[in-house]
């Protein structure tokens, strides 16, 4: 997930249409899953469990900071209502969360949420698209505008690049992934791929993962004809598997470790009001869809890069806005 390392091989490409059904277990429904504990537990365990979920939203909590309101008054959110909404996803690799350097985010993913429509559309954002980077006057690849201006860059160069809003945001340290897999005792995943990565062989079918093999299975790319899609596609089957082990009646009486590790390695603006709103209320949008938008790898300047079509752009960003009900 370096995003220095040199291209070793040029990517097959894939138009945006190309999706896959998946049950899309988000990093965003970690504590939306841990409240589940509250009725496993009961009585003064539940109030407990309650106190230390509250602690932890709060201690991960962070405002977006300044960035540009793409929302008119009458589309403001309302949890209250099922207002459709947006959450970008965005995972760096450079430790724990707060440290000065502040890294490249290689895995962004922007989700929009509509109960009406009854689904949850996760679109892939290549790491390498070519885009103006909002506040930095430049264009470079969209990977670089967190490490450029944080959040609020981040934020705003999705934003212009889709021209739809992102309403809340979810930073993952993605070496957390390893502590959560330690913290749960290991995970279990389906590969659809024989690869060998940093040593280690992966063999095609079931494999038991720890800690260490599960970010190594996590980050190789290069010899996946899928890219970085095909990345993503098992980060996300291992985050799906950390959730299933997280919500087991085992580990109950051990979700303390659990929450430490989401303190060392998440930020986000969202509170735990707001989450209390979303289990209540948007139960019917959790059918995923995963999209993709990838463009076409070409080396300007010496760096490679993927530029993206204005018609396929357009075509996706009419998608997003329609799936947020806007105008």
């Amino acid at each position: 997930m370096n995003s220095e390392e040199p291209e070793m091989r040029h990517h097959q490409h894939q138009r945006h249409h190309h999706k896959r059904r998946r049950k899309g277990w988000t990093v965003t429904k970690i504590i939306l899953i841990i409240l589940g504990l509250l009725i496993v537990g009961g009585g003064v365990f539940a109030a407990k469990v309650y106190k230390d979920v509250n602690q932890t939203a709060k201690t991960v909590y962070k405002a977006k900071g300044k960035t540009q309101n793409k929302r008119k008054v009458s589309e403001k959110i309302d949890l209250s209502q099922q207002t459709p909404f947006s959450i970008l996803l965005l995972g760096t690799d450079t430790g724990e969360l707060g440290r000065t350097e502040k890294g490249r985010t290689d895995t962004m993913m922007l989700a929009t949420v509509n109960p009406t429509t009854k689904e949850t559309n996760m679109l892939s954002i290549a790491r390498d698209s070519r885009v103006p980077i909002v506040g930095y006057g430049q264009t470079a690849k969209i990977n670089a505008a967190y490490a450029y201006g944080g959040i609020p860059m981040a934020v705003n160069t999705v934003q212009a690049f889709l021209n739809v809003p992102v309403d809340y945001y979810v930073l993952v340290n993605m070496r957390g992934l390893e502590q959560l897999v330690d913290a749960v005792g290991g995970v279990t995943v389906a590969n659809d791929l024989d690869f060998t990565y940093e040593g280690h062989h992966f063999e095609k079918g079931t494999v038991n993962l720890d800690g260490s093999t599960a970010l190594k299975f996590s980050r190789m790319r290069y010899d996946d004809p899928r890219g970085d899609f095909g990345r993503q596609l098992r980060q996300q089957a291992i985050v799906q598997a950390v959730l299933k082990k997280a919500t087991s009646i085992n580990m109950v009486t051990n979700y303390n470790k659990f929450l430490q590790v989401l303190e060392n390695n998440m930020q986000t603006n969202i509170t735990l009001k707001d989450i209390l709103k979303i289990q209540r209320n948007y139960g019917d949008a959790m059918n995923f869809k995963t999209l993709q938008l990838k463009g076409s790898g070409q080396m300007i300047d010496g760096q490679s890069f993927q530029v993206m079509d204005p018609t396929e752009v357009s075509q996706m960003s009419a998608r997003l806005r329609h799936q947020l009900a806007l105008k």
